[in-house]
């Protein structure tokens, strides 16, 4: 594998291998085949250059780039963190200037860690064709195509112009897998059936596209996110017209989808701000901390399809807002002494809505994310608790 960079070679592969002791120390690696992989794949490839953040004066985050040009040896170091680097800001409008710049991270290269516990979770066997949704920077390809060999990999990628940087990056280190530009929700047809398929972007649901892009018995990974933000990261296997499986306990979030929409929040939280002002206080049922926790979020998103969150905070106030795009809002806001009212109105009270999911998900016992499962029909794909026959919600769009 060529490294063009003179003087870096010897430097990137000390590099790989203190990564590799610490994925293997974090249990993320566990298996020789990725382990081989993480070793001979160059990360600092697929990073050319990358963001690194700083807290602006507003408390808005910054973005201040990394070139490599500018301090190589740093940028080296970086590169093989065990780090998640934001390398494209709003779909690559936004360009860098030099100075911190504001932005909204688009593209990245998540860290090994998860990168890595993914690829073990997919248990490829040899041979086995995979499709991968969401090529970002190039750098799990590389992981796939060093394992497999890149006749076996598929990669779609909806950004043309990072598809075509990919393509030159993985070939540098002798890759051609076939990469595709288009909307991952689609597959590609053309290279399938899979054995495997991998998501490394967050859709809000599994496309029926994917379904019948698998062969029986293939697994297909992905982390799921609803309005609330909350994720779910789940292992289904297919079999006959459906694929079913339960989420797992770890931590795994990606990019949303770029066709993902989300409801213009400006509009609806002035129109909020300014109705809170006439609504009546209520005693509320749900301590404040149970807003902040995933599981929770992860069962009222289900409920309450739709609905986002945010905190703002005034006059010594901490509020934390529920909108929904019909033009319903509800807030809690806890103040410094300890109390707490909440707050709603539109045409739905999504505050009773919150306290009832919440007395729900208490009587079921605090359900973490290991006990929901998903079934995916080409219609449908419902979320269940402990068991298939208890459904709990459907996933939309």
């Amino acid at each position: 594998m060529g490294d063009t960079l003179v003087g870096t070679e010897e430097a990137a592969r000390g590099l790989r291998v203190a990564l590799v002791e610490e994925l293997e120390r974090d249990g993320s690696l566990r298996s020789p085949q990725w382990r081989d992989a993480v070793l001979t794949v160059p990360r600092h490839v697929f990073l050319p250059s990358f963001y690194t953040t700083v807290d602006g004066p507003d408390g808005i985050t910054r973005y201040v780039l990394v070139p490599r040009d500018a301090d190589v040896q740093e940028w080296l170091r970086l590169a093989y963190e065990n780090t998640t680097w934001v390398t494209q800001l709003d779909h690559g409008t936004t360009q860098p200037t030099g100075e911190p710049t504001i932005g909204t991270p688009t593209s990245s290269s998540t860290l090994p860690s998860v990168v890595v516990r993914m690829l073990e979770d997919l248990e490829v066997p040899d041979g086995v064709k995979v499709l991968e949704v969401g090529t970002g920077t190039g750098y799990s390809t590389a992981l796939l195509c060093a394992r497999l060999g890149d006749q076996h990999v598929t990669s779609v990628e909806h950004d043309a112009v990072l598809s075509a940087a990919d393509a030159e990056r993985l070939a540098s280190i002798g890759y051609r897998p076939r990469l595709i530009v288009g909307d991952g929700a689609e597959g590609s047809p053309d290279g399938g059936p899979y054995g495997r398929i991998i998501a490394t972007y967050s859709p809000s649901r599994v496309p029926s596209a994917w379904l019948a892009q698998s062969l029986p018995g293939a697994v297909i990974l992905v982390s799921l996110v609803g309005s609330l933000g909350a994720y779910g990261y789940v292992k289904l296997h297919v079999r006959d017209r459906e694929a079913q499986g339960r989420f797992l306990n770890s931590d795994v979030s990606f990019m949303l989808s770029r066709g993902t929409l989300r409801p213009a929040i400006g509009p609806l939280m002035r129109a909020a701000v300014r109705a809170r002002d006439n609504a009546a206080g209520l005693d509320p049922a749900i301590h404040p901390d149970l807003l902040d926790d995933p599981a929770f979020l992860w069962s009222a998103q289900l409920a309450m399809p739709g609905t986002t969150r945010l905190r703002l905070a005034a006059d010594r106030v901490a509020g934390r807002w529920f909108l929904h795009p019909d033009g319903s809002w509800a807030v809690l806001e806890s103040r410094n002494d300890g109390t707490a009212r909440a707050f709603q109105g539109g045409p739905r009270p999504l505050w009773s809505e919150l306290e009832a999911v919440a007395s729900t998900w208490l009587s079921n016992g605090r359900p973490r994310l290991e006990r929901y499962g998903l079934t995916v029909t080409p219609e449908t794909n419902t979320v269940w608790l402990d068991d298939p026959d208890n459904p709990v919600g459907v996933l939309e769009e």
